[in-house]
């Protein structure tokens, strides 16, 4: 198993991952877009099979989670922890002192993941993502980096 910057040679795959994780996923050209961008890409590659990835923005001082995601059939196996982990080691390495993302208000099992490493709701997003009827509200979460103290799987 080993973690890795994502390639272009990578963006099927990883749409794969994300096509099997998101009932609304991202298209191919964001990852791309993402890719060719100065957005911190990793994949986890496990025996030469891409089986997730994040993708991490930063701006000064401030990085954002933009995707994350694993093939749900290891999904609760410490993957998606080793991925967000590892990205928020690399932002604070890189100077960020404090970290966000969006979640679904529904999405309880990544609400637990972003909790367990110390993110905090600290506003909500209204009709934020699309939905099968409508629109989702998100919650914005935000985890503070400034301390040093990320952590570690």
């Amino acid at each position: 198993m080993q973690l890795r910057p994502m390639q272009a040679g990578d963006i099927e795959a990883v749409t794969a991952v994300e096509k099997a994780a998101a009932e609304f996923p991202w298209p191919q050209s964001q990852f791309k877009n993402s890719l060719g961008s100065d957005h911190e890409c990793t994949v986890l590659e496990v025996e030469g099979v891409v089986l997730g990835f994040s993708i991490f923005s930063k701006v000064v001082d401030e990085a954002t989670l933009l995707n994350i995601a694993v093939y749900p059939d290891i999904q609760g196996k410490g993957y998606g922890r080793l991925l967000l982990s590892s990205g928020l080691q690399a932002q604070q390495g890189q100077g960020a002192k404090q970290c966000f993302l969006e979640v679904r208000v529904s999405n309880t099992s990544a609400k637990k993941l972003y909790s367990s490493l110390r993110f905090t709701i600290v506003g909500e997003r209204k009709n934020y993502y699309p939905a099968k009827v409508g629109r989702e509200h998100a919650y914005v979460m935000c985890c503070d980096l400034s301390d040093n103290t990320v952590a570690v799987v």
